[in-house]
C-alpha cells in the first residue's frame, strides 16, 4: 500500500480515492481478524466469517491490481523530455498578460482579437494565439495553464462536470518526442489519464487485458495512441471535460495540414477544446483564423506589457537614477523601445539587456539613445550586429560551438560542451581521459566555466537551461541555419572543423566521466527502460552515422564499447539485460549501434571481434536479425542496411532460426524469422481468398512495404540464406499455406502500371529455385466443390484465374498473369503432374496468341525439368548476390514475358 502511493505521488497521479478504497479494505478485514482473534478457541469460524473474509480479500485482490496496472501503463505514456520544453519557457513577467483575464469590454484590443477568458468561459471548438516569431505565444500559453482562474473559467464551461487540463509544447529544436505526433499523443495520455484514471481501463481497451509483465515490455504506437485518444473523446458520458492547450504547432515535425484536419476532427466532440498557438502561417489561418471571435495576435495586445517591462528593467538598474534623467526623455526611450519592438518581446529583451549592459559601463543617455538607434529592428540583423561584437579572438570558438549546437539533435548537456573544449588542446582527449566519473564539485565548477565561456563567445544567443544548452529562442537558432549563416559560420570555424566528430568525441568524454545510477532495463531488442545513460548513448551514435569511413570515429566507438560493460562491472552504470541470463552487457552497446545501421562500422570491428557472434545466445540472435530485416523492409534508405544484413546472414544466422516472444512462453509465441518478417510485409493470407475476389485494392495499404521488400532485395537475402519457401506463415504452424504460394498469387493482385513488376518476377523465380512445392495439397473453404478442402495450389490458381478472366479484360491481355502460369505449369510437369486438363481453363482465360505461345513452351521437351535439371537451376539462380542487382537470376527456361 505504501508503494502505491509513493508510486501515486511520483506520477502525480489523482488515484487517491481508489488507494482510500483499498486502505479501507484493509482496516476491515484487519479489524474483523482482530475481533475473530478474540474470540474463545472453542468458537469455530462462522460460515458468514469465511465468506465475509473471502469477499474483502477478494475485492482486495481486484482494487490493487487495478491500480497497479493503471500506474504501469501512466508511466509507459511518460518519457524523459516530457517536461523540459515547458520548464524552459521564462515566466511571464510581473504585469504582464493581465488583460487575458479582463472582460472582453475593458481588453485593449482592436476588432481582429477574441477574448480567450471569453473562450475558456464558454467556447467550444477552437482558439488559436497567433502571434510573429519572439512575440511570447509560449511564454503567455505557459502563463495562462498556470493560473488558477483558467481553471475557474474552464469550469464554467464545463459544469456540471469537472474541467481537466492537458498541455503539450512543442520544440523544435528538442528530442524527436518533442516535435512529433507520438510526443503529443502520450503528452495528452498522460495528463489525462493522470487526473482521470478511471478513463484508463475503458480506453486502453489493447493493453488493459495484459499482465503487469506484458505492459512493462509494451511499446505505444502511433495508431494505438490515436485509437486511444479518439475513444476519450468519443465517449458520450465521460466523467469530466477536456481542454488541451498545444503551443508551437508551427514547431511539429510532419505534414502541418494533416495535423491541422486531425485536430480539427478531434474538436468535434462536445466534451474536447483546444487551445493552439503558432506563427501565422497561411495554413494555421486557413485552418484556425476564420472566426475573430476565436483568435487572438499577440503583437495587438502585448503594448502596455512591453512598455512595463521596459520601464522595470532600466529604472530597477541602479545606475538609471544616478543619471537623472528628465521624465519625458525616459517616457521618449520608453516608447522608442516599444514602437521599434512592433511587438516583438524577443526584440525587446535583446535592447534592454544591452541597454543595462552600457548602464554598468556608465553610458550616459546621450549613449543610451544612440545605442537603441544603432541596434536594428529586424531580429536576424541584430543576431548578426551581436555575433560581430564578440571578439575576434573568440570567433573560431564561437563559430564552432554554434556548429555544434545546431547538429546537436536535443539541447546537449553542459558538460558536453566543457570537454569539447579538450579538443583545441588534443584532438585524442577523450580517448586517453580516464573510464572515472567526475566528483560533483568538479563537474560543478566544470559547468560554471562553460556557461561563462558560452556568454563570451555567443553573447547570450546560446544560455544554460538545466545544466544544458541551448538556442536562446528558435528563431536564432532558424537564422544560424540560413545558407548566409551557415557560410559565415564555415568561414570562421577551424579548417578541420567537423560538429559530428566534435560531439562524438564530448559525448564519449561524458559518458566516461559521469556515473549513471539509474538501473537500466533491456526491454527488446535495441529498447530499454528510460536512463540518461541510453539516451546519451543514442546521442552519440547518431553523430557516428554521419561519420561512415571516418577512422578517428571508428576509434572512439571502438572505446565506448570498451567502456560499457566495464562500467557496468565498475557500478558506475547499472545495466540490466532482460530476458535471458547468457546474454552479455555488451549487448547496450552493439545493439543500438545494429539499430541505427552502423555498416561501416561494423564491417570495420566485426573481423577483429571473433567472439562477437558466438556471445548473442537467444533470442538475442533472433532478435537481431529480425530487427535488421524489419527495418530493411520499411526504412526510407533501405539499400544503406543491405550489406549489413547480408554480414549477418553470412556469419552463419538462419533466416528459420527460432524466434521467442520476450513475454509470453506458450508455443504459439516460437515462429521462424523468417515467418515473422514475412507478416510484416505480406497482405493477409490471400489462399483464403474467394475466387475472383484478388485485385490491386488488397495492396493498397501494404504496397509500400512490399515495393520495398523487392527493392531492397529482403527476399532474395533470406532465399539464398536458406529461407524456407515452403513455410507456413500464417494461423497455426500446422496449416500448410506456403508463403510462396501467396506470393504467386500477388500476380492477380499487382496494378498493371505497377513499376516493379520485374523484380516481382525476379524473386518468384528465386522462390522457385529455392524449392517451392507445387504439390503440397491446400485448403480453402472459399472454394465450392468436392475437392474444397483438399486442392493441389495449380487448382486454386486456376480457379482465381477462371474467375478474373470473367470481369479483367486488361489483365488477361497482359504479360504477368501468363508469365506466372508458365512457371506453375513448368513446375508441374517437372513433378510429373498431367497439365492436358488444365487447358480448357486456360483457353477460356487468355487470348489465343498467349495461349499458342504457352502451348509452344510447354510442349518442348526442354521445358519439362528433370530434378537434375532443376537442382542446376537452383544452384545458379542461388548464387552468390554482389553489388545492387539482384542476383536470384530468373531461370532462362522460364521466361517468354521479359519485363523491361
Amino acid at each position: 500500500m505504501v508503494e502505491m502511493r509513493l508510486e501515486n505521488e511520483s506520477l502525480n497521479s489523482q488515484q487517491s480515492a481508489k488507494l482510500d478504497d483499498i486502505a479501507k479494505l484493509i482496516h476491515d478485514l484487519s479489524t474483523h481478524i482482530a475481533v475473530t482473534s478474540r474470540e474463545p478457541l472453542t468458537k469455530s469460524t462462522s460460515p458468514a466469517d469465511i465468506e465475509f473474509l473471502q469477499s474483502r480479500m477478494s475485492q482486495l485482490s481486484v482494487a490493487k491490481a487495478d491500480v497497479a496496472k493503471e500506474q504501469t501503463i501512466l508511466r509507459s505514456l511518460n518519457f524523459e523530455s516530457r517536461p523540459i520544453r515547458y520548464s524552459s519557457i521564462i515566466e511571464a513577467y510581473r504585469r504582464t498578460f493581465s488583460w487575458v483575464f479582463q472582460e472582453p469590454c475593458d481588453q485593449h484590443n482592436e476588432s481582429r482579437t477574441g477574448s480567450l477568458h471569453e473562450w475558456l468561459q464558454k467556447g467550444d471548438g477552437f482558439f488559436w494565439v497567433s502571434g510573429k516569431p519572439g512575440s511570447g505565444k509560449s511564454t503567455l500559453m505557459k502563463f495562462v495553464t498556470d493560473h488558477p482562474k483558467t481553471l475557474q473559467a474552464l469550469t464554467t464551461w464545463s459544469c456540471p462536470k469537472p474541467a481537466v487540463v492537458a498541455r503539450h509544447f512543442f520544440w523544435s529544436a528538442g528530442t524527436p518526442m518533442q516535435k512529433s505526433w507520438q510526443g503529443l499523443l502520450q503528452t495528452l495520455l498522460y495528463e489525462i489519464f493522470r487526473q482521470s484514471p478511471d478513463l484508463i481501463e475503458s480506453t486502453c481497451t489493447e493493453r488493459w487485458p495484459k499482465t503487469i509483465e506484458q505492459l512493462n515490455h509494451e511499446v505505444w504506437h502511433l495508431p494505438e495512441l490515436r485509437r486511444t485518444l479518439q475513444r476519450i473523446a468519443d465517449q458520450e458520458n465521460l466523467s469530466a471535460k477536456f481542454c488541451f492547450f498545444i503551443d508551437g504547432l508551427d514547431e511539429f515535425e510532419g505534414d502541418h495540414l494533416e495535423f491541422c484536419d486531425v485536430l480539427q476532427s478531434l474538436c468535434k466532440s462536445p466534451n474536447v477544446k483546444l487551445c493552439v498557438s503558432s506563427r501565422p502561417w497561411n495554413v494555421f489561418e486557413d485552418s484556425f483564423g476564420r472566426d475573430v471571435s476565436s483568435k487572438l495576435y499577440m503583437n495587438m495586445l502585448t503594448r502596455t506589457d512591453i512598455q512595463s517591462y521596459v520601464e522595470d528593467m532600466l529604472q530597477e538598474h541602479p545606475r538609471w537614477k544616478q543619471l537623472n534623467v528628465e521624465a519625458a526623455n525616459a517616457k521618449w526611450l520608453i516608447d522608442q523601445i516599444t514602437e521599434r519592438a512592433a511587438g516583438v518581446f524577443l526584440w525587446v529583451f535583446l535592447v534592454t539587456r544591452q541597454l543595462r549592459n552600457g548602464l554598468t559601463e556608465y553610458d550616459s543617455f546621450s549613449d543610451m539613445r544612440r545605442r537603441l538607434e544603432s541596434i536594428p529592428t529586424d531580429l536576424e540583423v541584430f543576431f548578426k550586429q551581436i555575433l560581430e561584437s564578440v571578439e575576434p579572438f573568440y570567433h573560431e570558438k564561437m563559430a564552432a560551438t554554434l556548429q555544434i549546437a545546431l547538429a546537436a539533435r536535443e539541447p546537449a548537456p553542459t558538460l558536453v560542451y566543457a570537454f569539447h573544449d579538450g579538443e583545441y588542446e588534443d584532438e585524442d582527449y577523450a580517448l586517453k581521459l580516464p573510464l572515472q566519473p567526475l566528483s560533483p564539485n568538479r563537474a560543478g565548477s566544470m559547468q560554471k566555466q562553460t556557461t561563462r565561456r558560452l556568454n563570451g563567445r555567443c553573447r547570450g544567443l546560446l544560455e544554460v537551461n538545466k545544466h544544458r544548452v541551448e538556442f536562446l529562442h528558435r528563431t536564432v537558432m532558424d537564422y544560424m541555419r540560413t545558407p548566409e549563416m551557415t557560410h559565415y559560420l564555415n568561414k570562421k570555424a577551424p579548417a578541420r572543423s567537423n560538429a559530428s566528430l566534435s560531439l562524438l568525441r564530448a559525448f564519449t568524454a561524458f559518458i566516461k566521466s559521469t556515473r549513471f545510477s539509474k538501473i537500466v532495463d533491456r526491454t527488446n531488442f535495441a529498447q530499454y527502460t528510460a536512463s540518461n545513460i541510453m539516451s546519451t548513448l543514442q546521442e552519440a551514435l547518431a553523430h557516428a552515422r554521419h561519420l561512415e569511413g571516418n577512422v578517428t570515429a571508428y576509434k572512439l566507438l571502438d572505446e565506448l564499447a570498451y567502456c560499457i560493460p566495464r562500467m557496468h562491472e565498475t557500478k558506475q552504470a547499472c545495466l540490466n539485460v532482460w530476458g535471458n541470463s547468457c546474454n552479455p552487457v555488451s549487448l547496450f552497446f552493439w545493439e543500438p549501434v545494429i539499430d541505427v545501421s552502423l555498416v561501416g562500422y561494423l564491417r570495420y570491428a566485426l573481423p577483429r571481434l571473433p567472439n562477437y557472434f558466438p556471445e548473442f545466445k537467444a533470442p538475442a540472435e533472433s532478435f537481431m536479425i529480425f530487427s535488421m530485416a524489419i527495418s530493411l523492409a520499411t526504412s526510407l534508405e533501405p539499400h544503406k542496411q543491405v550489406d549489413l544484413l547480408r554480414r549477418f546472414l553470412t556469419a552463419a544466422y538462419h533466416p528459420n532460426a527460432t524466434y521467442f516472444d520476450n513475454i509470453d512462453v506458450p508455443e504459439q509465441a516460437v515462429h521462424l524469422v523468417w515467418k515473422v518478417i514475412l507478416r510484416k510485409v505480406m497482405p493477409s493470407d490471400l489462399t483464403l481468398s474467394k475466387p475472383g475476389s484478388l485485385s490491386h485494392k488488397i495492396l493498397h495499404a501494404a504496397t509500400w512495404k512490399l515495393d520495398w521488400a523487392l527493392k531492397s532485395r529482403l527476399f532474395v537475402l533470406m532465399l539464398k540464406h536458406g529461407g524456407d519457401p515452403n513455410a507456413a506463415i500464417y494461423g497455426q504452424p500446422s496449416d500448410s499455406t506456403p508463403i510462396w504460394m501467396n506470393f504467386a498469387l500477388l500476380s492477380f493482385c499487382i496494378p498493371l502500371e505497377s513499376s516493379y513488376q520485374g523484380l516481382y518476377f525476379q524473386v518468384l523465380d528465386c522462390f522457385i529455385a529455392a524449392g517451392a512445392d507445387i504439390r503440397i495439397a491446400i485448403s480453402n473453404p472459399s472454394v465450392g466443390g468436392p475437392h474444397s478442402q483438399n486442392m493441389t495450389w495449380l487448382d486454386l490458381f486456376l480457379d482465381h484465374l477462371s474467375q478474373t478472366s470473367a470481369s479483367n479484360y486488361d489483365r488477361m491481355h497482359h504479360h504477368v498473369l501468363p508469365g506466372v502460369l508458365e512457371r506453375l505449369l513448368t513446375m508441374a510437369k517437372a513433378t510429373g503432374v498431367n497439365i492436358d486438363n488444365h487447358w480448357p481453363i486456360v483457353e477460356n482465360a487468355f487470348p489465343p496468341q498467349i495461349v499458342s505461345h504457352l502451348r509452344s513452351s510447354l510442349g518442348s521437351e526442354t521445358r519439362c525439368l528433370s530434378p537434375y535439371a532443376s537442382s542446376q537451376m537452383q544452384k545458379r539462380a542461388l548464387a552468390d548476390d554482389q553489388g545492387d542487382e539482384l542476383s536470384c537470376k530468373r531461370p532462362r527456361s522460364l521466361i517468354i514475358y521479359d519485363i523491361e
